[in-house]
């Protein structure tokens, strides 16, 4: 999975002419308003921290740009001081900025300089940098954001057999890559397993994402204080390894059709798997981390202000048809059956007990 997605020779991800869109879709690729309600939660969490005179927004896993600008846009339009306050960095494996951007001028792919993207009177700019996780970050006080990018980590996918784990490996055979079963290749599946309390039924295949312990780690190495914003597609644990998920969630997207075939279109082809939040959680509080928020992206924004958005397409003087297409994107980012089904987790380090963020306000998920 690893080198499918993120090798230099042909990975889906490392190519830049791949045409990503092609495949699969997100949240801020369907309409700027994801964008709009998160900058609203971001400025909440600026004004939680005391409003410090530089807040930090790390997004990694920026892809094309299209989040960054439209939070960048919204934040513009709000309180003058949060936005001279703003210090917008989207990191990417390899980046695919949009080049039409306004802010695409000031990219300079590897740079470590990142002093182009403070906030300059009630503008915001951005930093695009090319970079493999959070490593070149430090003492940073705002946010660290990702979008459907965790559920993109390389997996190890499993085989309950006779009661046992069996770790599902690849292998050619007869000049085509196919699944085989062998013993693990290390005891962490099991060990993830056991820290959840779960027993797996006979039969039941799923997957580990072994690689959350190391991502938490460079999140509390490069966050001194403030939050981490995780939206993705995912489950608790409990629901997760449930019976109704008993053939795993490992899902391939080529040309927006879902398949569940790895060993196809290598290289030309998107491979996800559904994000455990209960780990996520769980090693984040091992770390440092607090959970301060977890909701389906509904609910969360909904709490943003999304009805009141909603409403006020009607005042913009838009043609019906114009106004119809809005509508339905928009409607999109709260469907249960569309991208309202995603999850959100909020974590905080460094920041006083009790803290409310208005994205979680019901508490519900």
């Amino acid at each position: 999975m690893q080198t499918c997605l993120y090798s230099s020779h042909g990975g889906f991800y490392a190519a830049r002419d791949k045409g990503i869109s092609a495949h699969f879709g997100t949240s801020a690729m369907t309409h700027p308003l994801f964008g709009a309600l998160l900058a609203r939660q971001l400025e909440q969490m600026w004004r939680l921290l005391g409003e410090p005179g530089i807040f930090h927004v790390i997004e990694v896993g920026c892809g094309d740009g299209a989040l960054a600008q439209s939070i960048a846009r919204a934040c513009s339009r709000m309180t003058p001081r949060f936005a001279r306050a703003l210090y917008y960095v989207a990191s990417d494996y390899a980046p695919r900025w949009l080049h039409t951007s306004a802010h695409a001028a000031d990219w300079n792919p590897g740079s470590g300089d990142l002093t182009s993207a403070h906030a300059h009177d009630a503008s915001v700019d951005i930093q695009p940098v090319k970079a493999n996780g959070l490593h070149a970050f430090r003492n940073l006080v705002g946010c660290i954001l990702s979008n459907e990018l965790i559920d993109n980590f390389p997996v190890h996918r499993f085989v309950i057999q006779d009661g046992a784990i069996r770790e599902v490996f690849v292998t050619l055979s007869g000049g085509k890559l196919t699944a085989v079963l062998g013993e693990p290749a290390s005891a962490c599946m099991q060990e993830r397993l056991t820290a959840l309390g779960l027993v797996p039924a006979e039969g039941f295949s799923g997957e580990v994402n072994l690689g959350l312990e190391d991502w938490t780690l460079q999140i509390r190495a490069a966050l001194d204080r403030g939050f981490i914003l995780t939206i993705d597609y995912g489950q608790l644990a409990a629901d997760l390894y449930a019976p109704a998920n008993k053939r795993g969630t490992l899902v391939c997207y080529h040309q927006h059709a879902a398949t569940d075939a790895p060993y196809e279109h290598v290289g030309e082809q998107d491979i996800t798997c559904h994000v455990d939040f209960t780990s996520l959680m769980q090693l984040g509080e091992r770390h440092g981390l607090s959970t301060v928020g977890y909701t389906a992206q509904s609910r969360f924004l909904t709490n943003l202000g999304f009805a009141s958005d909603l409403a006020a397409l009607e005042t913009q003087g838009l043609s019906s048809a114009r106004a119809a297409l809005n509508r339905m994107a928009m409607m999109a980012l709260v469907d249960p059956a569309q991208y309202g089904g995603l999850k959100v987790l909020a974590q905080a380090k460094g920041v006083g007990p009790g803290v409310k963020l208005r994205g979680f306000a019901d508490g519900k998920c």
